[in-house]
């Protein structure tokens, strides 16, 4: 339905969402009682059927409409919640469509959750926190800490020397720290047929050590384990820094069984030891637009992969809840 209304009415599509969150506030404002059973049908199908379609139709515009709900409408207007609800919806049913996204997906909720806003906090908390936590569930590139304290989100798909993680303080709402992670000297090379600009898989996982104070990842392209290990004194630091702090080691895993070396999701090793193979991917990589490769690598993007702690010094990867490997940092 999605795909053919986006072909049907696709440049109309963030006027007709204005005029539904217009009829939103229309509805919930009316105070009649023996409007009250209709207003509820109608909110009902609105919100749980029409946006929720439209918004996967026309996820870039539907993130730009809301976005500029906070600013138009009231602090207590229930349009704020429907979005959640809405984005809510979206993750379950198709999450690859916010792939792409995530970054400003994770800056509305933050914004409705701003403590300088206490209209709009009181008024979206629940559903925000609601929004948050489905967020981190599905994208293991989104992060809370054990004390929800910090959240970290790094770039599921950029240019190989663009990616980076960004770290965003829970009680301010606020970014703090970007953290890099863009391909080592000389990856682009080791990679076959990539480049310094080549778009492709960054951040495959994520995940905060046990004492919140440090932060490990995993790029599927590559097959690496970076580790950041900031201490207490880095978190705390008044001044906020956004110059993208190196990390403190890395580490190339080795390809695990089943692992195929003729697919995007390519070792430094297998690279190294098989110069005289081009993969289906890379070759078709070379021939098809810009737009054309984000699809293919959304398409093939695995949110199975998750890290986890077997103790302070150990990280466990799995996907599909397989274990892959383990690293010792």
């Amino acid at each position: 339905m999605e795909t053919t209304w986006k072909l049907l009415i696709g440049p109309d599509i963030p006027r007709i969402v204005s005029d539904i969150f217009f009829q939103i506030e229309c509805v919930s404002s009316s105070a009649r009682a023996h409007q009250a059973v209709l207003s509820s049908s109608i909110k009902e199908t609105l919100v749980e059927v029409l946006l929720p379609s439209l918004a996967m139709a026309d996820v870039t515009g539907f993130l730009s409409m809301i976005e500029s709900q906070i600013w138009s409408t009231a602090s207590d207007s229930p349009v704020h919640v429907v979005s959640l609800r809405t984005l809510i919806r979206i993750i379950r049913a198709s999450p690859r469509n916010l792939v792409l996204h995530l970054e400003k997906v994770v800056n509305f909720v933050l914004q409705t959750m701003d403590p300088s806003n206490t209209v709009m906090r009181k008024t979206c908390l629940q559903t925000s926190m609601a929004a948050l936590r489905e967020v981190v569930r599905v994208f293991p590139m989104v992060i809370l800490n054990d004390s929800s304290t910090r959240l970290a989100i790094g770039d599921a798909i950029t240019e190989i020397n663009g990616a980076s993680i960004r770290i965003y303080d829970m009680q301010s709402m606020t970014k703090i720290r970007v953290l890099d992670a863009s391909g080592p000297p000389g990856l682009p090379n080791l990679l076959r047929g990539a480049s310094e600009s080549a778009v492709t898989t960054a951040i495959s996982a994520l995940s905060f050590s046990p004492d919140g104070e440090g932060l490990v990842a995993f790029s599927e392209n590559g097959l690496m384990i970076r580790w950041w290990s900031l201490g207490s004194v880095w978190w705390e630091k008044l001044s906020r820094s956004l110059t993208p702090v190196q990390c403190t080691k890395l580490i190339f895993m080795h390809p695990w069984d089943g692992f195929s070396s003729n697919s995007s999701r390519t070792s430094v090793i297998s690279s190294i030891t098989s110069h005289d193979e081009e993969t289906p991917l890379q070759e078709t990589s070379k021939n098809i637009s810009h737009a054309e490769r984000l699809k293919q690598l959304v398409q093939h993007l695995d949110l199975s992969y998750r890290l986890v702690w077997a103790n302070e010094r150990k990280v466990v990867l799995t996907r599909h809840s397989v274990e892959l490997g383990t690293c010792l940092l």
